[in-house]
């Protein structure tokens, strides 16, 4: 999948010559309008402190998106192929929202103060973030049940359900005195249990031993004694490495155990699917959600960049992948004269605006310096847009 970038480079008065210098340096990558609504400014000090918490919001909503995608994909099992046709942004496939954005004004009112917008998206995410987590915790434990039924059903015989392998006639069940034990034997322990079984407490039945299943690693024996003498006999069994299963013949509870197996199971497939197909809407909220957070850090970034009245044109481009650090490299190189803001007014005073050259000069601020330390510094704003969730399977 592919990434994206969000630029945002000085228009100087003219938005088609700014589209221009970007095209030309871009080559055959793909460059669309990235239009953003007239958004208030508020104080310097606001952009500031939403500078850094636009910043940390991206990062938590990239997360976000792409915990849907692998919470869809562990739930489904689908190739990336199929997620990607299966999740969509406001009927969109991902990269036809992302190359036709436009400002969703009826849920984000434009005409609202900056910090009033954040917070509501801040607020949405919240909600839905609570909500998977929720619908997950009901999942697990739903999964943990099923793996409990599961476990009972084809488990080896020390685990598994007796339903099914003992039979009634296995069983003494008419005796007043008299009970049988079902003890999983170790199959390397048999000739152990053969020789020992009657010694494991007073009262067992002499030759009452029979094995009734066999598995991988343990062979079921019933073996019948008196009741009063149970507890002693499953005591001292354990600690001979044998298992005596808490196991009584009972037809009705069969049936209820039969019964809740086939309910888990039902319940399991339902809620995988509603789950399932809640991410699936709730998804283009969460990434309409982080496009918008991204849409603010460039306006936010170029009326700090660039200054006030906003004359800037942001332009999403979707580079070339084997040339991307070549255009990028282009467009740096392009841009090299807003390092400063001398140089920054000697562009605009050539695009036709005056600055005055003392006030250029007593607020130059060479950027250069920074680039040293700041290794992704770019002259002009720049975020990149990653869509690679669903780069493998």
């Amino acid at each position: 999948m592919p990434v994206y970038w969000l630029l945002s480079v000085p228009a100087h008065g003219d938005g088609h010559v700014a589209w221009r210098d970007v095209k030309s340096r871009v080559g055959d990558s793909e460059v669309y309008d990235f239009t953003l609504p007239q958004l208030k400014i508020g104080t310097l000090d606001t952009l500031v402190r939403l500078s850094d918490e636009l910043a940390k919001f991206d990062t938590a909503y990239e997360s976000t998106a792409g915990k849907f995608v692998d919470t869809l994909r562990s739930l489904t099992n689908s190739p990336s192929s199929s997620l990607a046709a299966e999740l969509t942004v406001e009927d969109k496939s991902v990269d036809q929202y992302i190359r036709s954005f436009s400002w969703n004004n009826s849920k984000y009112r434009s005409d609202r103060p900056l910090p009033e917008i954040v917070g509501q998206i801040a607020d949405d995410m919240g909600a839905i973030d609570a909500q998977l987590k929720a619908k997950l915790t009901q999942y697990n434990a739903l999964r943990n049940s099923l793996a409990t039924v599961k476990r009972k059903q084809t488990g080896n015989l020390s685990v598994k359900s007796l339903n099914g392998i003992v039979t009634h006639d296995n069983c003494i069940t008419d005796s007043e005195y008299l009970t049988t034990a079902f003890v999983a034997v170790p199959k390397n322990l048999t000739k152990e249990w053969a020789n020992g079984y009657e010694r494991l407490a007073d009262m067992v039945v002499p030759r009452s031993s029979k094995k009734i299943a066999d598995d991988a690693e343990y062979s079921l024996y019933s073996v019948v004694l008196f009741k009063r003498v149970l507890d002693e006999f499953a005591t001292k069994a354990r600690d001979a490495r044998f298992i005596v299963r808490d196991f009584v013949y009972d037809e009705e509870a069969m049936a209820r155990e039969q019964l809740m197996a086939r309910e888990v199971v039902e319940q399991e497939e339902e809620l995988l699917y509603n789950i399932a197909e809640w991410i699936k809407g709730s998804f283009s909220a969460v990434f309409s959600a982080w496009v918008h957070v991204k849409a603010l850090r460039v306006f936010v970034e170029s009326i700090l960049r660039y200054g006030i009245p906003p004359d800037f044109l942001p332009i999403l481009v979707k580079p070339s992948t084997k040339q991307s650090s070549k255009i990028k490299r282009s467009l740096v190189e392009f841009y090299a004269y807003l390092e400063t803001s001398t140089r920054a007014s000697d562009r605009a005073q050539l695009a036709g605006k005056s600055t005055p050259r003392k006030q250029a000069d007593d607020s130059a601020f060479d950027m250069h310096e920074f680039s040293n330390v700041l290794s992704d510094y770019t002259p002009f704003v720049f975020f990149e847009l990653p869509w690679s969730f669903l780069d493998s399977d």
